[in-house]
């Protein structure tokens, strides 16, 4: 035709973002708790020390219809196991499970909800409702045992959250117990909060007060109180930088402990001969908790005649110091290990991202105490659907488009090439964009 043909252009090289390894199911439900207890990085502390990571069989099933994701139903099933020093065998003891079905009004906001869980131990059934208003943002909640004669009795509670401040109580009427006070407040990426947990009838201070005095009744309530400040600034864009989280907590007067985990997604260089030409890196999750434990109870003072084993610790190794990194290398793999002074940890898991998506970890460690080996294992299956690395439209779970992968930048070109560090690109860390569940009550406390 008189002009000679153009050559198409290349496809964009590009840096892959995977998905995070676990969606978060941890805060589905935390508007029927206290807020106290979600706050401080306490939750990703748990999952960063405990998932994936102890000694003992784990299972988990969690299913919800695409053609109505309001209701989901999540099944557990979990085995100590110990070893026989003895036999120099692994036995399992103390099994346990449950299943709870789930209802929420809105699949958008899990915060307004209608449960029922049923367990194993101890033949236990219970029904639980929450309401929160988003605009008004206060809430009530409930949580009645169904199995009859059982000992657990009903227990109800009302709150007020908004991004700086929360307020909460939670009351047992047919026993009079006073289950549970919070407040907590937010400002400048400062988080500070109390929390008061009291034992026995709310009548029982006031007798106490009455027989022993007003001082002896302090120091009692005193021991109930925990309260807690963290700081994790909040600065735009936090990818290559990180995220980090520092708690200080003091629990009833006894126990000081001191928290940090610091979360970070970088960038390597992608050498898969499976992935296409055009990748040119991968984004890695990184996650390291250190946590500290020391007593405020001089060794006098404890119960057992001064034996410092007697002062209970928060975690069941009785662990004074916690040392623990979670690695995500891919949409596929995570690496996990622990170290403390009562043993040592190492997890591999792997996720395969079919419809429905299985994952499998298994872990292996070394316990300092008891002197003795330690395994682990996990399974769970979840239908969450088929999460990818490619940018599209029509791939979506549960209506949100999924965008994983953004267009290298010259900066990432150079590093291929060996020119330079890469200049990460910004509002990675965005967990939108990493299949998690973002809405407008997530920043509530």
């Amino acid at each position: 035709m008189g002009l000679a043909e153009s050559k198409a252009d290349p496809p964009p090289r590009v840096v892959l973002v995977p998905p995070l390894f676990e969606r978060d199911h941890r805060g589905r439900s935390r508007m029927a708790n206290s807020s106290y207890d979600f706050l401080f990085a306490k939750p990703a502390l748990k999952w960063l020390f405990h998932d994936y990571i102890d000694n003992d069989a784990h299972a988990v099933l969690r299913l919800s219809p695409g053609e109505d994701p309001r209701v989901s139903i999540t099944a557990r099933f979990h085995s100590s196991l110990r070893s026989n020093k003895h036999r120099d065998v692994i036995v399992a003891e103390q099994n346990s499970g449950s299943m709870t079905l789930r209802y929420q009004v809105d699949p958008a906001e899990p915060l307004t909800f209608l449960d029922v869980k049923v367990g194993k131990q101890g033949n236990s059934a219970q029904a639980r409702a929450c309401y929160f208003d988003v605009a008004n943002k206060w809430g009530a909640f409930a949580s009645v045992p169904l199995t009859v004669g059982h000992s657990v009795s009903p227990v109800f509670g009302v709150r007020y959250s908004s991004p700086v401040v929360t307020a909460g109580g939670m009351i047992s009427p047919t026993d009079s117990k006073l289950h549970c006070l919070w407040l907590a407040g937010r400002s400048n990426g400062f988080t500070a909060g109390i929390q008061f947990r009291p034992h026995g009838p709310m009548t029982q201070p006031l007798q106490y007060m009455h027989s022993k005095g007003f001082s002896q009744m302090s120091e009692d309530i005193a021991e109930h109180i925990n309260y807690a400040v963290a700081y994790s600034p909040q600065q735009g864009s936090t990818f290559g930088k990180g995220t980090f989280t520092a708690a200080v907590e003091v629990q009833g007067q006894k126990q000081l402990v001191v928290s940090f985990l610091h979360h970070q997604a970088v960038q390597r260089l992608s050498h898969n001969p499976l992935e296409h030409q055009d990748v040119v890196g991968v984004t890695n999750y990184l996650d390291v908790g250190l946590q500290v434990v020391s007593s405020l109870v001089p060794a006098e003072l404890g119960q057992g005649n001064g034996d410092p084993a007697s002062i209970p610790l928060p975690t069941t190794d009785a662990a004074e110091l916690q040392l623990a990194a979670a690695w995500q290398a891919n949409k596929n793999t995570l690496v996990k290990a622990m170290v403390g002074t009562g043993g040592v940890m190492a997890a591999v898991a792997f996720k395969a991202w079919w419809q429905p998506s299985f994952w499998a970890a298994l872990s292996a460690g070394f316990d300092f105490r008891m002197r003795h080996p330690k395994l682990g294992l996990t399974l769970g299956s979840e239908n969450y659907g088929n999460i990818r690395y490619e940018r599209s439209q029509k791939q979506a779970a549960f209506g949100r488009s999924l965008v994983q992968r953004h267009v290298a930048l010259p900066e990432d070109l150079a590093n291929e090439a060996g020119e330079g560090l890469l200049v990460q690109k910004q509002d990675l860390n965005n967990v939108a964009l990493l299949g998690q569940m973002q809405t407008e009550s997530s920043q509530y406390l």
